[in-house]
Order: structure tokens, then sequence, then C-alpha cells
């Protein structure tokens, strides 16, 4: 009997997911994203730079036909000096209406190495009605020596 626990255990974890990701799903149109963090997208091309804590993105993008071409590069903190490697870095993008309220939430870039300035570009349909978006990350950092990990994020979604 001792053989089957962990199947079980296994089954009830990927059955509470499923039930969780259906409840967040439903849900996302209530989020919403604060004006301080929006970044126009009325136009149809447009660059700037956006400063998290952690990273900066410098970024340009160019709309024709709801299609979006959106490029950049990712440049960490430098408060990142004394890590020696990046782990599961996730760069993305969050669309929203006038009122701030999410209608699309797209990954723009994953990677892991170094905490060289990262290059992203990306073709993507813009969602309906988007007129704003903003930038959302997390990764882990790795000291050097010992290997300690520090977690960072930044997501404006509330």
């Amino acid at each position: 009997m001792r053989t089957r626990l962990p199947f079980i255990a296994a089954v009830v974890v990927i059955a509470l997911s499923v039930a969780a990701s259906q409840i967040i799903s439903v849900d996302a149109g209530a989020r919403s994203v604060s004006t301080e963090d929006r970044l126009s997208i009325e136009q149809p091309k447009g660059s700037g730079q956006w400063k998290g804590r952690d990273v900066a993105v410098e970024y340009s993008y160019s709309i024709n036909q709801g299609q979006m071409d959106i490029s950049g590069k990712i440049r960490f903190a430098s408060f990142f000096i004394g890590y020696s490697r990046l782990q599961d870095f996730r760069l993305g993008a969050i669309f929203v209406d006038e009122k701030g309220t999410v209608l699309e939430e797209i990954g723009l870039t994953t990677d892991r190495g170094s905490f060289d300035p990262i290059p992203f570009s990306r073709t993507i349909k813009l969602p309906p009605n988007a007129v704003s978006m903003a930038f959302s990350y997390q990764g882990d950092a790795v000291q050097s020596g010992m290997g300690g990990v520090t977690s960072f994020s930044f997501y404006p979604v509330h």
C-alpha cells in the first residue's frame, strides 16, 4: 500500500493545480495595473526605458494591423555584481485597457547564465482594446562561493 501513496498524492496535487488555474483565469478580468506602472502603446511606434527596482528595460515597438513587434534589452541593477549567475529569469508584458484592466499577459523572454544585458525581440498579436502595457519580471540570483540564492521579482497586477 505504501507504493500507491506517492501516486495518489501526485494526482491530488495535479487536480488542485488545475482547479486553481481555472479559478485564476475566471478572475482575470478583475485584475488591474496602476497608472504609474503603465506604458502607453497608443501610437503606432514608440520607444523608451522602464526602470524597476532590479532591472531596466530599454524597449521599442511598432504596431501594424493588430500585431506588435517589440524588442529591447534588459539591464540588471548594479547590486547584482556580487552574484555569479542568473537562474530562471523571465520578462513579461501585461496588456491593459484604458481603465487598467488586464487583458492579457505574454512572456517576452527567458534566460539563465550571466548578468550581461539580455536582448529580446518578439512579434505578438495585441489583444483588442489594449492601450497600455506594463512589464513584469522574476528570477533568481546565485551568489559566488556559498551559492546562496536571492529571488527577485516585480508584478504590477493587483
